[in-house]
């Protein structure tokens, strides 16, 4: 009893507990995301300044193991993202080094989706401790945390946008540390953590040299009334720059061997940044990297909640009013005020290149948040004396926070895709949604498990899904060509005309990825006259090749869509390929598969028989699908098949990446 008697409930204790269940949470649910088209690369990125160390730091034996585990890794200052850093993403790359290179593709990127959402958990206590050291030991830091936490496309990209998000994490927790570092008189305390994560942050996107410069900016405002105060901050400003600079050095491997200049080049490289030449999909159009100018407020007032954004312009134009009208000056409020104004009409003056979405201003976020919770604030305080008023304001918050909350649980895991009230009234025509392709495991993991079939073919753009199903999904998978697909998975990032165009034929829908009543992605089923059983033992009990034009027979059978057999030359009658077997079979079913060479089909294939490999019958073609898929009659077992090309292509070879035998009712 007297344990109970002695527990008081402090803003505190309730801003830890929901930290806790905020990170139990993201610790249970971070394997249901999929993957993002940009993690491959990433990990590529990672590993080739992970050998680019080791070879500084270790003996000339152990880097000699570590390159042949990393298959030739490409050599850092010829690799072509040699000026992104990836200090923090180094830091999975040293997990799989601790485990000898063993672990699966699918256990690498579940391992950096809990790195990446990690991250943005330490963010979301390190802003907590922002806005609780601004507003006091109270329950508006609490609220502001929930803001963080149920911002539902934040909450989804944290498993896996790896890039953005671990930028927009070390900007909130750089933050903290460089304003700490501001209130100190005598600019001591906090210099080394700030210099730090300033460091980490500027590795992870250069942007982040702008709190840098923002910092140093207050420094020198704070002395423009005394001239000590002056001296010594602009003397503490070039200890904290030089500390940064040096912290910035030591975590990006591609400045080691001239930090001054390199340093400079990475700068440059993304001032003027030029690599990227797609179009993306914004308001009904396709438009270049080089966005208009409104881009960047239109897209985060279709895909920030409403409650934010009405608290925004409240706490937006209370500051001005506080500032300069009653002439309330505090450090944390200018910060975020100056760190949103000058951002975004830096990205608008400056045109800076963005992809797809606001991704690349993500950092933008953490002052537009700020200033939202000082809306709240500033509300709250302004009803002081309703009181009854105040109770529904707190009700109304409280209601649209688990309006969030719901949304968030009813459509997981696809809070990445979030558009408010307003905006998903028109974004799925208008707007990239899943512009990373995210959603495609699902819906191959869907088709999958409503099959029964051992193996299925996707045509699926991008190939990075692959490699993040488990090892009995990836053996039922092969990524080919739409025209010998079992199945079609559209997502919705490309040009319009794209989106629209018409199903290919036979194909029917088979699944649709809703979130908030917008189509994501879809999942389209060929349609066969037929229902074939493939045997996947069949490959085992072939025995022998024979052909007319060439070897290279094991591509055949190897379950790889990217190798094959071909005639090597364009098709001519009588091209013919003899498969044997080791025992008698009756298959009156084969699955050619072209893959992504579509026209090289056989041209007017017939198909043979022979229990000896004397006597051939002929095995009329009964059925054809996709010029890949074929049901032949069968009248006796045989141990040979015979296929041969009774036609003529004038620039098409005969091209077959695998076989599949089986039987059709």
């Amino acid at each position: 009893m007297s344990l109970f008697n002695n527990f008081k409930l402090t803003s505190g204790k309730v801003a830890m507990s929901i930290l806790v269940v905020y990170f139990v949470i993201g610790m249970l649910i971070f394997p249901d995301f999929g993957i993002s088209t940009d993690e491959h690369i990433e990990r590529v990125t990672s590993l080739v300044n992970y050998t680019y160390v080791m070879e500084k730091l270790m003996v000339s034996s152990e880097n000699e193991a570590v390159r042949n585990v990393m298959n030739g890794t490409p050599y850092l200052m010829d690799w072509s993202d040699r000026y992104y850093g990836v200090a923090l993403q180094m830091l999975t790359v040293f997990v799989e080094h601790m485990t000898g290179f063993t672990m699966s593709y699918r256990e690498i990127f579940l391992i950096r989706h809990a790195f990446t959402f990690i991250n943005y958990f330490i963010a979301a206590f390190f802003f907590y401790l922002t806005l609780r050291r601004r507003f006091g030991d109270a329950y508006i830091p609490i609220a502001g945390l929930l803001f963080f936490i149920l911002y539902p496309r934040f909450f989804g990209e944290s498993f896996y946008n790896i890039k953005d998000i671990l930028f927009f994490s070390w900007c909130v927790i750089s933050s903290y540390f460089t304003l700490r570092w501001l209130e100190d008189d005598a600019k001591k305390a906090f210099i080394v953590p700030a210099a730090i994560t300033l460091a980490v942050a500027t590795n992870t996107r250069i942007l982040g040299i702008s709190i840098l410069l923002l910092a140093l900016g207050f420094a020198i405002l704070q002395g423009l009334v005394d001239k000590e105060v002056l001296r010594l901050n602009l003397k503490k400003s070039v200890h904290l720059i030089l500390m940064t600079f040096v912290s910035f050095v030591v975590i990006t491997p591609f400045t080691w061997e001239n930090p001054i200049r390199n340093s400079i080049n990475i700068f440059f490289h993304f001032l003027r940044f030029q690599p990227w030449n797609w179009t993306h999909f914004y308001m009904g159009e396709m438009i270049t990297r080089e966005v208009p100018w409104h881009y960047i407020p239109v897209w985060m007032g279709i895909t920030i909640p409403l409650l934010y954004i009405v608290m925004f312009f409240i706490g937006f134009f209370a500051i001005i009013y506080v500032t300069f009208k009653k002439g309330d000056l505090d450090l944390y409020d200018l910060f975020f005020f100056t760190m949103f104004s000058f951002t975004l009409l830096g990205f608008i003056i400056l045109r800076i290149n963005m992809y797809e979405g606001w991704r690349h201003i993500y950092s933008l976020f953490l002052p537009f948040l700020y200033i939202t919770v000082y809306g709240l604030y500033y509300s709250y305080a302004a009803l002081k004396k309703l009181k009854w008023v105040r109770k529904g304001f707190v009700a109304g918050i409280s209601a649209y926070l688990i309006y969030l909350l719901m949304w968030m649980i009813i459509n997981h895991p696809y809070q990445y895709v979030y558009f408010n009230l307003v905006g998903r009234q028109f974004a799925e025509e208008n707007f990239t949604l899943d512009y990373w392709y995210v959603s495609n495991t699902d819906l191959i993991r869907y088709a999958l498990n409503s099959s029964e079939e051992p193996i299925l073919n996707f045509a699926v753009s991008p190939f990075a899904t692959r490699p993040f199903l488990t090892e009995e999904e990836s053996a039922r998978t092969r990524i080919t060509d739409i025209y010998v697909a079992d199945f079609y998975v559209r997502g919705s990032r490309l040009d319009y005309t794209w989106r629209t165009r018409p199903v290919p034929e036979g194909f029917y829908e088979y699944k649709a990825i809703m979130v908030g009543g917008m189509r994501i992605s879809t999942l389209f089923r060929y349609q066969k006259s037929f229902s074939p059983v493939v045997d996947a033992d069949a490959m085992n009990k072939v025995i022998n090749f024979e052909s007319n034009i060439r070897n290279s027979f094991h591509y055949l059978f190897d379950g790889d869509a990217d190798t094959r057999w071909a005639t090597g030359r364009p098709q001519r009658v009588g091209d013919h390929l003899i498969i044997e077997f080791n025992e008698a079979v009756n298959y009156n079913y084969i699955f050619l598969n072209q893959s992504w060479a579509v026209n090289d089909y056989p041209r007017n294939l017939a198909i043979y028989i022979s229990a000896d490999g004397d006597n051939w019958v002929y095995a009329p073609i009964k059925a054809v699908s996709q010029q890949s898929h074929f049901v032949f009659n069968v009248t006796e077992e045989y141990t040979r098949i015979k296929l041969v090309t009774r036609g003529y292509s004038e620039y098409s070879w005969w091209t077959i990446f695998d076989i599949d035998f089986g039987y059709v009712d």
